[in-house]
């Protein structure tokens, strides 16, 4: 019996994906939970597995194609002799029924994504499981690492090695093999018109950018958005960063201003709950959220991501520091997974490091708040009647005054300024 996949909702308002590579190709047996293509979706690429053991007979979707959900992507003829045994494979429905069975509900269940209390059902016909498994190779844990930074996956490896052990030149050659296709492809889908004016190049609009502008698009026609500025003495808490330095460097991970500038807005969330909300405009209702999702935008070379440090008010500053590191590093390294980038409820964006002091950041909707970081810089202030120097940190909070008021605003930035210039206050509510 043929059995066809279909690329499913995962929810958060995706409506398409890019297929980014098949790990498989027509005629090979496939087990269950195997993983059969990759998608770029929502910024993350994710590995699809089969719901089904059997035969790949068809693939309706080509590398580079953008999909939408619901899209048939590959068939599967479940009823396949087993060359050893000689029997037949259970059907689908048994197969699906022992998973049903065997599991519970903790995200990978056959037609649901799970996240915190949120659960998002695959729509009828859609019942793939949504896992980010991969196939089992025969690699020493350092190929791996090397294959994992040079974006090479090991699947589709034969290696030159002992009983077919994938080595290290192996794992180069198809870096370099698909550095080569990747620019080939780009060559090919790069145009370059000759106007009046002058040359022009045309770039495909797809991938990180292309989901982000989607996003910004959404929040400007939704919100209406306001935004205030002011700034934060950041002396005291210089020197308390700086004492935390070198513990932090030694076990791998910098410590930045980041995590101290999350448990301050976190301070300010619990005070101000409006801030760390959403408006239901279906059922006309404000809902406040009890927990803390904090969004960081960091600037990849595929684009902006925005990454999620969940519970935040339950973690320390030292927890903060090493969890951004990580993330950090895979969100550009793109092994990033969806869960790390959904369920924020309030968002940072520090576009200071690179430059700029002010901004009108757009929020990450359906969120009503984010806080634009500007460059910290010393500068002289009057204090007590004297002009001294101090290290000042430029805030730009843009919010939707459909659900917060200008006041509200205002003591919500207080809040988070008092707990940045005074670092008792953060050691006090910072774990």
């Amino acid at each position: 019996m043929e059995k066809t996949f279909y690329f499913p909702d995962v929810g958060e308002g995706i409506a398409e994906g890019e297929v980014v590579q098949w790990l498989v190709k027509i005629g090979d047996l496939v087990k269950e939970d195997q993983a059969v293509v990759e998608v770029e979706t929502d910024k993350a690429v994710v590995s699809l597995p089969s719901p089904f053991s059997g035969k790949i007979t068809d693939i309706q979707a080509a590398s580079g194609e953008i999909i939408p959900v619901g899209a048939a992507l590959f068939t599967v003829e479940t009823e396949v002799a087993s060359a050893e045994t000689g029997k037949t494979s259970p059907s689908t429905e048994t197969l699906l029924s022992q998973k049903r069975s065997s599991k519970k509900d903790g995200g990978s269940v056959v037609g649901v994504l799970k996240e915190s209390d949120e659960e998002f059902v695959l729509p009828p016909g859609l019942n793939a499981p949504i896992k980010q498994d991969t196939p089992k190779t025969r690699a020493i844990p350092s190929v791996r690492v090397l294959a994992k930074k040079l974006g090479v996956d090991l699947s589709l490896l034969q290696g030159s090695g002992p009983a077919g052990r994938i080595m290290r030149d192996d794992v180069e050659q198809a870096a370099t093999a698909q550095a080569d296709k990747t620019r080939e492809k780009q060559e090919s889908a790069t145009k370059e018109d000759h106007t009046s004016l002058g040359t022009i190049e045309r770039i495909p609009f797809r991938g990180v950018r292309r989901s982000a502008a989607r996003r910004v698009m959404q929040s400007s026609k939704t919100v209406a958005p306001v935004t205030f500025v002011d700034d934060a003495d950041i002396t005291k808490l210089e020197r308390v960063r700086l004492a935390k330095k070198d513990m932090t460097e030694e076990k791998g991970f910098k410590l930045t201003y980041l995590p101290f500038i999350i448990k301050s807005v976190v301070a300010g969330l619990k005070t101000y709950p409006f801030l760390n909300a959403s408006l239901d405009e279906a059922k006309k209702e404000v809902i406040l959220k009890k927990y803390y999702n904090i969004g960081i935008a960091v600037d990849t070379p595929e684009g902006l991501m925005v990454f999620v440090l969940k519970n935040a008010d339950q973690k320390s500053i030292l927890d903060l520091a090493e969890e951004i590191s990580q993330l950090t590093e895979k969100a550009y390294t793109r092994t990033i997974t969806l869960s790390e980038l959904k369920g924020g409820t309030f968002t940072l964006t520090n576009y200071g490091v690179i430059g700029g002091i002010y901004g009108t950041p757009i929020i990450n909707y359906p969120e009503v708040g984010i806080l634009g970081l500007g460059k910290i810089e010393d500068k002289a202030v009057v204090r007590n009647g004297e002009i001294v120097i101090r290290k000042m940190l430029p805030l730009s909070l843009t919010f939707d005054h459909r659900v917060i008021y200008g006041a509200e605003s205002a003591r919500f930035m207080n809040t988070v300024i008092e707990h940045l210039e005074d670092p008792d206050l953060l050691l006090v509510t910072g774990k």
